[in-house]
């Protein structure tokens, strides 16, 4: 008897459950104001040791996200361009390809500067998104999958 691979949905609840409850819980509140924002985007998410960072954009490919949510043991952050206009000074770091603001509460994604930082990168990604369309989600990366492979290796 073969055992069913979970879906992506399930899979993406599994790996927000070991995050504590309030930060998951900021998380599950923000993935369905982002797949708003971004109708008919890619869902990529890749589960790493230490965080959890869903993608969103028109590819599978996730170096051409419009915008990452990182979910973290002590925080949520929205990631953009690094060259998205900041007129508010709100993001963070010095990454070279991408800049982070840490969201409090996932009201910010609706409304206020970091609505507007947002709606900056989706502009500034110079796609166009449908007006309405399914979010495809793709597990692109399970930490607890490389941890299995990585002993098998050594075993051998």
């Amino acid at each position: 008897m073969s055992t069913r691979e979970p879906t992506a949905s399930a899979q993406l609840t599994k790996f927000l459950s070991r995050f504590p409850t309030d930060v998951a819980t900021l998380a599950k509140r923000c993935l369905p104001k982002l797949r708003r924002a971004l109708p008919g985007c890619h869902q990529l998410v890749y589960d790493y040791a230490a965080s959890l960072v869903v993608s969103f954009g028109v590819s599978d490919r996730g170096y051409e996200a419009i915008v990452a949510l990182a979910v973290q043991k002590d925080r949520v952050r929205l990631y953009v361009d690094k060259n998205t206009p900041d007129p508010e000074g709100l993001l963070e770091g010095a990454g070279g390809k991408v800049r982070s603001v840490t969201l409090a509460s996932a009201a910010q994604l609706d409304r206020g500067a970091v609505h507007e930082l947002m709606q900056a990168a989706i502009e500034r990604a110079g796609v166009a998104l449908p007006r309405t369309g399914k979010t495809r989600t793709i597990v692109k990366s399970d930490a607890s999958k490389r941890g299995k492979r990585k002993a098998k290796k050594r075993s051998s």
